[in-house]
């Protein structure tokens, strides 16, 4: 079949999706689908020309319509629709949105006269790029048409200078609000976080992640309405919000610790006798054996005085005829530990016998290590910083930007735009995996932070942050795969099982 292009009729388009119980019809011979265009506008200033990357629609578009005769499992039965560049700019990208009678699309095409959109049937089709569904997966479409190809085709580009300083900005957002869950001094933090989401790409990219008290906070501190205190407390990890070990809860809501003691003490209750005889056993056992230690030590001391006088030989001689030998006494003692031993060895046993037993043994190294898992979770939670990415980072890739001049040095920038790409994969990517791995973990246990707590929705946010940067740079190669395939394979099925159930 022909690729030639076909606009879909005014009144098609006015017509709108069937969504409606007489529409059955036409469900079965129309696609359609909702999406939010994502392109950038040129804005004039002293030195260049800068673009911010924004959003126009929603927009309900027809995809397709099926063929005459022709049947619906067919190849080519489908006619794809050509929307002009005139309503959709060249450079757009796209992400989905919910709508009525719409399917999700999947892939776009772009062609000399416009953008064809498809959903599944699409697959496989050449120069096809993808149909994201958030605000971030279709700026990192964005990004790789600019920067994936090469880095000839990237320095010819007009939108290269804006999107090196947007990647960069984005990684400084990202490090600021992490770094506010520990921080004592947020105020440059806060200051600068208010500053860079009022430029409307970033808007768009972070800006709801803050809730409306906190947009409030933000305002009014920028007014000086509020106190810095009052305000950066608000985005800390407080102590407080950490589950204290008596708070955790299991499946049935009772406290975990607290049922673990009062299986202990039902257990001590019913066999309290018996227990109280096995221990006191034990314990004479083992102060027996402390008592033979101390003799060994007695024995030892004797042996090395007297070897060390003169005539030793005689001595021992002697000795071995009127009384016991060292070698003699300490075998003794050894056949007096050995018979120790396996008593407290046999009260031992007698404590397993015990029925219950077995459900309540080794419980203060059970209590114990529960407390200390909680305590490494705690760990990471406020720590979560450390694994950040740093400002020194961020400095290094700043200064690789300004290297980049194509108009004055073609190959001085060739080789600046390959060392920040390499920095971004050796050092970046791997750091914002792990801050994203690890929220989730710590947002993940329930003996980490108390949920709806101000820390939690905290450490949420930086977990979003880290979420919408994998969409960002999702298609940048991490080892042999895409940054997006390497998160797919990890985290992204549990969040996917997660939404299923």
């Amino acid at each position: 079949m022909s690729e030639k292009a076909v606009f879909p009729p005014a009144d098609f388009v006015r017509r709108g999706p069937p969504a409606g119980v007489r529409d059955i019809d036409r469900r079965k011979r129309e696609k359609w689908s909702r999406v939010v265009v994502v392109a950038p506008r040129a804005e004039d200033t002293p030195e260049r020309t800068r673009y911010d990357f924004v959003t126009k629609g929603p927009f309900t578009l027809p995809l397709a319509v099926l063929r005459d005769d022709v049947d619906a499992g067919d190849k080519h039965a489908w006619l794809f629709f050509t929307h002009p560049y005139s309503v959709f700019p060249e450079d757009a990208c796209f992400f989905n949105v919910g709508g009525r009678g719409c399917l999700g699309s999947r892939l776009f095409v772009r062609s000399p006269e416009g953008v064809r959109i498809y959903d599944e049937v699409g697959a496989n089709l050449a120069k096809s790029e993808f149909v994201s569904e958030t605000y971030q997966g279709a700026l990192g479409v964005l990004r790789d048409r600019v920067l994936g190809p090469g880095v000839d085709r990237a320095l010819d580009s007009h939108l290269l200078p804006d999107l090196l300083e947007l990647d960069v900005d984005m990684l400084e957002l990202f490090y600021l609000a992490t770094t506010l869950l520990r921080t004592d001094n947020p105020a440059k933090a806060l200051e600068r976080i208010y500053l860079m989401v009022r430029r409307p790409t970033l808007r768009s990219f972070a800006w709801d992640l803050f809730d409306d008290g906190e947009q409030d906070l933000l305002r009014k501190l920028k007014a000086g309405e509020v106190s810095i205190e009052k305000v950066g407390a608000r985005f800390q990890i407080r102590k407080e919000d950490l589950v204290q070990v008596t708070d955790v809860r299991g499946p049935n809501g009772r406290q975990i610790v607290a049922e673990m003691i009062s299986e202990w003490r039902s257990f001590e209750a019913t066999h309290e006798k018996q227990m109280g005889e096995i221990a006191r056993g034990i314990a004479e056992q083992e102060q027996r054996l402390v008592e033979i230690k101390g003799q060994v030590r007695e024995v030892a001391e004797l042996k090395r005085e007297a070897e060390g006088k003169k005539g030793i030989s005689g001595m021992f001689s002697r000795a071995g005829l009127f009384g016991k030998s060292p070698t003699q006494r300490f075998n003794e003692l050894k056949a007096e530990a050995v018979k120790s031993l396996r008593a407290k060895r046999e009260l031992e046993q007698a404590f397993d016998e015990i029925p219950g037993y077995d459900k309540v043994r080794g419980l203060t190294d059970r209590v114990q290590g529960f407390q200390d898992s909680v305590e490494t979770i705690h760990a990471m939670a406020y720590n979560l910083v450390d694994h950040n990415v740093t400002r020194a980072q961020l400095n290094g890739l700043r200064k690789l930007i300004g290297d980049i001049r194509p108009a004055d040095d073609v190959d001085a920038s060739r080789r600046a735009l390959r060392t920040y790409t390499l920095r971004l994969r050796a050092e970046i990517l791997p750091r914002i995996l792990a801050t994203h791995s690890m929220s989730a973990y710590v947002l993940r246990r329930p003996d980490a932070l108390l949920h709806g707590s101000r820390s939690f929705r905290n450490m949420a946010r930086s977990n979003a942050l880290a979420r919408r940067m994998i969409e960002y740079f999702r298609f940048m190669p991490y080892g042999s795969q895409q940054l997006g395939e390497a998160f797919d394979e990890g985290w992204g099925q549990v969040i996917q099982l997660e939404e299923r159930i």
